[in-house]
């Protein structure tokens, strides 16, 4: 509902203002490439000896996104949203499992330097939520939120029936994340009027620390992995 809803809007936007809209209600990610590593503190209780340690075998349960754009002339705004549920287990001493639900929203505005080279600006909302199993040991859970900065550069090039899209932004400067940086390639295909199919590569890495009752945990993750979906324009 909420997709038809930005859908009709962005058509009547688009004919009374001349943006060039485009709306992907659904997307799936599969990320091929996982790392997790975590620096877990020791737990009162025995909950785990600290120190960084890296997952060893990786798993993936899942991921979503959906997102929009709008541009006319230089200016271009963008948004999404990504779900990804992944996870890992750490088969060496000391032995781990991880279990990570990573929730983010993302919104740029970008300035045309060129017709086709962007300048872009925004934020990222990080929510994640670890939970962290130690065997014959109480378990570890983190839920930290972060708000990060970001600044990037993006290249779009729209087509008829062809466009291409590149992006990448960097950001966190410790205000959220330490480390916040994100990449991608797409193709947008659309063979019949306001419908189309969109695909590419998407890369995303974030370091952070979340300190809790004089306790810090400090974690990294990458995943990267293809984006197949639909798109809708206007």
């Amino acid at each position: 509902m909420a997709a038809l809803c930005v859908i009709g809007t962005a058509s009547g936007a688009s004919a009374q203002g001349g943006w060039d809209v485009a709306v992907y209600p659904v997307l799936g990610w599969l990320p091929l490439g996982i790392n997790i590593n975590v620096d877990v503190p020791p737990v009162d209780g025995g909950g785990g000896t600290g120190g960084d340690r890296e997952i060893i075998d990786s798993r993936f349960d899942g991921a979503f996104l959906g997102g929009f754009t709008a541009q006319k002339n230089r200016f271009r705004v963008e948004g999404d949203f990504v779900w990804a549920a992944v996870g890992g287990d750490r088969l060496e001493n000391p032995i781990f499992s991880v279990d990570a639900d990573v929730i983010y929203a993302h919104g740029n505005v970008g300035f045309g330097v060129t017709p086709e080279l962007f300048i872009t600006g925004g934020v990222r909302r990080f929510a994640i939520k670890y939970s962290i199993d130690f065997p014959n040991q109480p378990d570890f859970e983190r839920k930290p939120g972060l708000w990060d900065p970001l600044i990037g550069i993006g290249w779009h090039k729209l087509g008829e029936k062809l466009d291409l899209h590149a992006s990448f932004e960097g950001g966190g400067f410790g205000v959220g994340a330490d480390v916040d940086l994100g990449a991608g390639f797409r193709f947008d295909w659309k063979p019949i009027p306001h419908f189309g199919l969109t695909g590419g590569y998407n890369f995303l890495y974030f370091k952070a620390s979340n300190t809790l009752a004089s306790r810090e945990f400090t974690f990294k993750q990458t995943l990267h992995g293809p984006v197949l979906g639909i798109g809708f324009y206007f």
